[in-house]
């Protein structure tokens, strides 16, 4: 309540957004609407006087004594620098040479929990039914969240679940894969999907190197690689049973 999420949201709606995610209790934009909105916004701090470099990456720090005093990166083969007082880290999960670099140049780091799983998908029409029985098709597309704790206090859980959606390679580096899911506004597919996840900790990937979720992470996403000779694998439910 005493967050910024309201006036994301709003911003959100002034580049194009439908208005409906401001009184939603699941705000739900869309792929396909995202795209339009980010590229608004986009347009917007370009016209307040930023600047945008695509197909750049951030190699170091660049350092005064204890200071940040600029960054260098690399840029179409040639690595540059740029003078600033601030940076403002915000890389995503996938960024793993970056936080090889931070780690070398000592910033302090501390691994953390994180939750690995598989999609789940199934047809949307049967989980309108489950939860809306013969009426499903004349209300909004229907979603589900599920929980679950083991006997060894392990959570398992839905996460990120796409009605109507799709699943996508979201793979980050050679040779490893990774999944997501995906909806567009209308969210009118035929099958909707689910990330079912279990919990892991530090103590599943073993040792302090605060990067040992990163190697425990490449070695399930080489094995899926493997397993679906570069191609996602899929399994039947009941075959996996």
């Amino acid at each position: 309540p005493s967050g910024r999420n309201r006036k994301v949201l709003e911003c959100f709606v002034a580049h194009g957004a439908p208005e409906e995610i401001l009184y939603m209790q699941k705000p739900h934009i869309g792929t396909d609407k995202l795209r339009e909105v980010v590229r608004s916004i986009r347009e917007e701090i370009l016209a307040l006087g930023a600047t945008v470099h695509f197909d750049t990456r951030f190699v170091r720090f660049l350092l005064q004594g204890d200071r940040i005093c600029g960054v260098e990166y690399e840029q179409a083969g040639r690595i540059s620098q740029m003078a600033c007082e601030t940076v403002i880290l915000a890389t995503g999960h996938s960024a793993r040479d970056t936080f090889i670099e931070l780690k070398e140049q000592g910033v302090v780091m501390q691994p953390k929990a994180f939750a690995v799983g598989v999609r789940m998908e199934h047809p949307q029409e049967m989980i309108g039914r489950n939860q809306y029985g013969d009426l499903y098709e004349k209300l909004p597309t229907a979603d589900y969240k599920l929980t679950y704790n083991t006997g060894e206090k392990r959570g398992v859980y839905s996460f990120c679940m796409c009605p109507g959606g799709y699943i996508v390679n979201a793979s980050s580096e050679k040779g490893r894969l990774a999944v997501n899911g995906m909806s567009n506004h209308a969210r009118d597919g035929r099958n909707a999907n689910s990330a079912i996840v279990v919990t892991v900790d530090p103590s599943d990937f073993g040792g302090r190197d605060p990067l040992a979720g990163i190697a425990f992470q490449r070695k399930w996403e080489e094995a899926a690689y493997k397993a679906g000779q570069g191609k996602i694998p899929v399994q039947l439910f009941g075959d996996f049973c």
